[in-house]
C-alpha cells in the first residue's frame, strides 16, 4: 500500500491510497511518480498539538525529521524489510499499535500541560524565569508558528548542546554556523557530522544561550533549507576527531560580546533588515551595495555615524537573504585588521539617504 505524498487544497496531507495504474491521485491531483512504489515510507503519526490531529505527511525511511511538523522519525514505525517491500498482517497490526501508543502519550501530555497551566496564576512566573524554558523563548516570527507543532520530546530537555539538522551540506561550514549562532550567545564548539554532513552539533556557553538560539533559529530557512533544531542527547562533544569538521571557539576572540555581555536581552529575531558596524570611513555606499548584492536583492541602505564609528542599516527582499549575508559577511576582515560586525536589526524599515 502506497499513500499519496501530495497535499490537498486545505493544506492537509493527502495520504490517499495510490494505484500504480493511475497517472494522477484521484483526491489531490498529484502526478504519480512510478518510483514511489519502490520506496519505503509511512504516513507521519505525530499528533500536531495545534490541531490535535495526526500529521499524515509522507515520510521516507532515510528521513530523520518530518518536513511538515518536525517530528523526529522513529524508524521502528517502518515495517521490517521482507524482500517485497510490503507490510504483512503482523507488521501492520504492530504499526497500528505503535501509532495508538504514540497518540495516547501525546494526548496524556496535553492533559498534563492543561492541568499544570491551571495551577499557575498571572504574576506567578517571573520574567527572568521564562528565559530558562525553551518553549517561552520562541519569539521569532518564523519559529512561533511552528513551536506548537514541534514534538514535545525536542523541547522538554534543557542543555547547552543543540542538534542541528537539514543543513545545506554543499555550502555549510563551521564558520558560517558560528556567525549565525553567535548572535544569541557565546558559542563553545561546533561540529558537523562526517557521514551525515547535513547535520551537526552546536554547544553554547550557557543553557540560556542555547534556549535563545533554539527559539530564534528553529525553522528558519538557511541556504534554501529549513533548519530543524532541538536539544541533543549527547553530554559532550569530542573535539579530537575529524578536526576539519569541528571548531572550538572557547578561546576565540571572534565572539560578539564579552563574558558578561547579556546576549539574551539583546537577541533579535531574524529579519530582512541587518545592522552593520565597524565600517571603514573610506567605504562608499556603492561598495556596500555591490558586495551585499551577492547575497540577495538590496532594497534600502542607510549609512550613519554612531560613537565615532560608521555603521549602516541594510534591507533585503527576504529574511533568508539577510541570514545568508550574516553567515557570509560577519567577521569579514578589512585591510586595517578591523572586523565587520553584522547582525539582525530591530528596525523593520529605514529611510535611505538621498
Amino acid at each position: 500500500m502506497v499513500l499519496c505524498p501530495g497535499f490537498q487544497k486545505n493544506g492537509r496531507p493527502c495520504t490517499n491510497i495510490l494505484e500504480q495504474k493511475n497517472k494522477f491521485c484521484k483526491l489531490c491531483g498529484w502526478k504519480i511518480d512510478p518510483e514511489i512504489f519502490s520506496k519505503e515510507a509511512i504516513s507521519c503519526p505525530n499528533i500536531v498539538l495545534s490541531s490535535e490531529e495526526k500529521c499524515g505527511t509522507w515520510i521516507e525511511r532515510d528521513q530523520m525529521f518530518c518536513d511538515q511538523c518536525g517530528w523526529e522519525v522513529n524508524h521502528d514505525f517502518f515495517p521490517s524489510r521482507n524482500g517485497t517491500g510490503t507490510v504483512g498482517p503482523e507488521c501492520s497490526s504492530g504499526l497500528q499499535a505503535q501509532i495508538k501508543k504514540l497518540s495516547f502519550k501525546q494526548e496524556t501530555k496535553l492533559h498534563q500541560n492543561s492541568f499544570l497551566d491551571s495551577l499557575v496564576t498571572p504574576g506567578d512566573t517571573d520574567e527572568d524565569d521564562l528565559m530558562t524554558f525553551p518553549k517561552s523563548v520562541s519569539i521569532s516570527p518564523h519559529s512561533a508558528s511552528s513551536a506548537s507543532s514541534l514534538p514535545e520530546s525536542g523541547r522538554e530537555a534543557k542543555g547547552r548542546i543543540l542538534f542541528i539538522h537539514n543543513l545545506n551540506e554543499e555550502s555549510i561550514t563551521t564558520e558560517k554556523l558560528f556567525n549565525l549562532f553567535s548572535l544569541y550567545g557565546r558559542v563553545d564548539i561546533i561540529k558537523l557530522f562526517f557521514k551525515k554532513k547535513n547535520s551537526g552539533l552546536v554547544q553554547m556557553d550557557t543553557e540560556e544561550h542555547a534556549a535563545s538560539a533554539l527559539g530564534h533559529l528553529d525553522r528558519v530557512v538557511v541556504q534554501n533549507k529549513t533548519l530543524h533544531i532541538q536539544y541533543s542527547r549527547v553530554k559532550s562533544i569530542n573535539t579530537d576527531e575529524n578536526f576539519k569538521m569541528t571548531a572550538d571557539y572557547r578561546k576565540s576572540k571572534l565572539h560578539r560580546g564579552g563574558v558578561t555581555f547579556n546576549y539574551v536581552m539583546t537577541a533579535c529575531a531574524p529579519s530582512a533588515v541587518i545592522h552593520m558596524s565597524h565600517l571603514p570611513e573610506s567605504i562608499k555606499r556603492e561598495d556596500i551595495i555591490d558586495v551585499f548584492s551577492e547575497y540577495g536583492n538590496v532594497l534600502e541602505l542607510k549609512i550613519f555615524q554612531s560613537r565615532g564609528c560608521q555603521g549602516a542599516l541594510l534591507k533585503f527582499a527576504s529574511v533568508e537573504q539577510a541570514v545568508t549575508a550574516i553567515m557570509e559577511m560577519h567577521n569579514f576582515k578589512f585591510p586595517d585588521n578591523t572586523r565587520l560586525m553584522v547582525s539582525f536589526s530591530h528596525h523593520k524599515c529605514l529611510i535611505t539617504e538621498g
